[in-house]
C-alpha cells in the first residue's frame, strides 16, 4: 500500500502532548465503468453499526475478545456516515453521481434501488508481535446487506460480504485506513455487481 492518494489526513499539533491525526475514507481514483446500462436512482441507507466502532476513535482488534481504542487516531465522522458516503462515491462512479445518493428523508426522485446495510465489523485484527516487529494485520469488513427494489421496498435476498485484506503494520495509521477504505470498495464492486445484473 505504497500509494494513498484517497487518505484525508490531518495533523492538529498540540503543544506537549500527542498529536491528533484525523481520517476520512476518501474516494478512490477508479476510473467509471464503461457501458454501464441505466438502473435508475440509487438510495443508500445509512448503515446500521456494531457498537464496538461506533465512535470517532478508530479501534483495532486482538483475537476474537479484545478491542484497543486509539484515543489520538480519529474518524472525521461517525463511521456510519463516511462509510455511506463512500460507498455513494463508489457506487457514483459506476452508475453516475445523478444516480446514486444518501437516501433522503422524502424519497424525492423515487429510487428504482435502495440499499440496507448492517454491518458486524469494520476494523483492523492485529498480528502478534515478534521480536519487538509487528506481524501483519488484517482489515475486516463484515456486513449483512439487502437490495430493495422499488416500488414498495420489495426485499431481494438478505447477503453476507465479509472482505479480509492484509496489511503490513498495524502500528500504521495511514496503512489501517487505506485497507478499509479498499474494503469498502469491494464491497461497492459487489452491490453494484448485483444492481447491474438485474
Amino acid at each position: 500500500m505504497k500509494h494513498l492518494p484517497f487518505v484525508l489526513l490531518l495533523l492538529l499539533a498540540s503543544c506537549g502532548g500527542t498529536p491528533t491525526r484525523i481520517y476520512d475514507l476518501s474516494p478512490t481514483a477508479a476510473a467509471p465503468a464503461s457501458g454501464t446500462r441505466d438502473v435508475g436512482v440509487i438510495y443508500v441507507d445509512r448503515p446500521s453499526v456494531a457498537g464496538y466502532f461506533d465512535r470517532t476513535q478508530m479501534v483495532t482488534r486482538t483475537g476474537t475478545s479484545r478491542v484497543s481504542i486509539h484515543e489520538f487516531e480519529i474518524w472525521s465522522d461517525p463511521p456510519a456516515e463516511l462509510i455511506a458516503r463512500a460507498l455513494v462515491d463508489d457506487l457514483a462512479t459506476r452508475f453516475g453521481a445523478d444516480r446514486v445518493m444518501a437516501s433522503p428523508a422524502s424519497r424525492t426522485p423515487a429510487p428504482a434501488w435502495r440499499v440496507s446495510l448492517d454491518f458486524t465489523r469494520f476494523d483492523v485484527e492485529e498480528g502478534a508481535t515478534v521480536k519487538g516487529q509487528p506481524t501483519p494485520g488484517t482489515a475486516v469488513l463484515d456486513v449483512r446487506w439487502t437490495l430493495l427494489r422499488e416500488p414498495g421496498d420489495r426485499p431481494g435476498p438478505s447477503r453476507r460480504t465479509r472482505i479480509d485484506l492484509p496489511l503490513d503494520d498495524v502500528t500504521d495509521p495511514v496503512q489501517r485506513v487505506a485497507a478499509l477504505r479498499a474494503a469498502v470498495a469491494q464491497l461497492a464492486g459487489q452491490i453494484g455487481d448485483a444492481i447491474g445484473a438485474r
